[in-house]
């Protein structure tokens, strides 16, 4: 017995050297830590120069114009087989119900100019997809100018009035033409940068679908005579 247990001390001492036996499994130094990566640089996008957001902006306004009028050229006039006194309480209703205020008004004349914060008439919903649809759009425009700046910017409604100015005037067989235009009116100046005076196109393309849609709605409900 003692004769084996000397074989077993033997084998253990010689085993790294004779591998005369399966010795058990060595600890393994604990793995290197993995290298801290670089902090990654959160420094602010260094604003551009004046002159750039200027040229910026008024590329964007002249585009968002273009657009204005192409919209309401195609969406903004309506003539119904209504009588025109009709017509205009109608659609003064309709831009009421959708939350606009009465700034001036000549039923005579057929003149009607209804404005109220931005971004009505939309909701604030129907404003972001305007801005999400139209997004594209703008950074194509402002982005090439400003650089990486324009990620920074926000297309907010906030300090902006909208106007609607509407006319309705007699038209053939006792019925009304009524025709839409819209402006943004700015609250707040911004120095430096170029007044807007045009609000995004799927903006405007929604307004008017909304607003002739309430005028039908409203048209539909009135007592015929």
């Amino acid at each position: 017995m003692m004769r084996g247990l000397h074989g077993v001390l033997a084998c253990a001492s010689l085993a790294l050297a004779a591998g005369c036996a399966e010795f058990p499994t060595i600890m393994k130094p604990a793995p290197e830590p993995a290298p801290t990566p670089p902090p990654t640089s959160t420094a602010p996008v260094k604003p551009p120069s004046p002159e750039a957001i200027n040229e910026a902006f008024s590329r964007l306004n002249r585009a968002f114009q273009g657009e204005y009028e192409r919209i309401i050229g195609e969406r903004g006039r309506r003539t119904v087989a209504v009588r025109p006194q009709d017509a205009f309480d109608t659609l003064r209703t309709a831009l009421i119900r959708l939350g606009m205020i009465v700034e001036s008004q000549d039923p005579v004349i057929g003149t009607l100019s209804v404005a109220a914060p931005a971004p009505r008439p939309l909701t604030l919903d129907e404003w972001r997809q305007t801005v999400q649809a139209d997004l594209p759009m703008m950074t194509s425009i402002l982005c090439p100018v400003l650089g990486p700046y324009c990620k920074t910017l926000k297309f907010e409604p906030d300090d902006y009035v909208i106007v609607i100015n509407a006319t309705v005037l007699p038209a053939a067989n006792n019925g009304a033409e009524m025709s839409l235009t819209t402006r943004m009116r700015e609250i707040v100046p911004r120095p430096g940068t170029p007044r807007r005076d045009y609000p995004p196109p799927t903006g405007v393309y929604m307004a008017v679908e909304k607003i002739w849609a309430r005028f039908e709605a409203e048209l539909a409900a009135r007592p015929r005579r």
